[in-house]
């Protein structure tokens, strides 16, 4: 049984932002399936990143005009998270 079905029979259902796990609805979790939750925070997060169907990367090529284009590294992200990443630093910047 993936670590994910445990939530999912519960009824509860989670996402991954970055870093960040969240479960909901998390006002229902008990204190069990939160040490739960903790002991496997990696394992979901995995499971979670490898089931959405978007490709995740720690590099990513930025191009800005003007400068040569160079290597942004860093967490995997998908390509859209690539994109706000590089566009907080570099309004104008894209992402290949």
């Amino acid at each position: 049984m993936r670590v994910i079905d445990y939530l999912h029979d519960r009824g509860f259902s989670a996402k991954v932002a970055g870093n960040r796990l969240s479960v909901s609805p998390s006002s229902r979790l008990t204190q069990e399936e939160r040490r739960y939750i903790k002991l496997h925070r990696l394992e979901l997060m995995v499971e979670i990143a490898a089931n959405d169907g978007e490709a995740r990367r720690s590099h990513w090529t930025v191009v800005v005009t003007g400068y040569c284009s160079f290597t942004m590294i860093g967490e995997p992200m998908t390509h859209t998270e690539a994109l706000v990443e590089a566009r907080t630093r570099w309004p104008n910047a894209k992402i290949e």
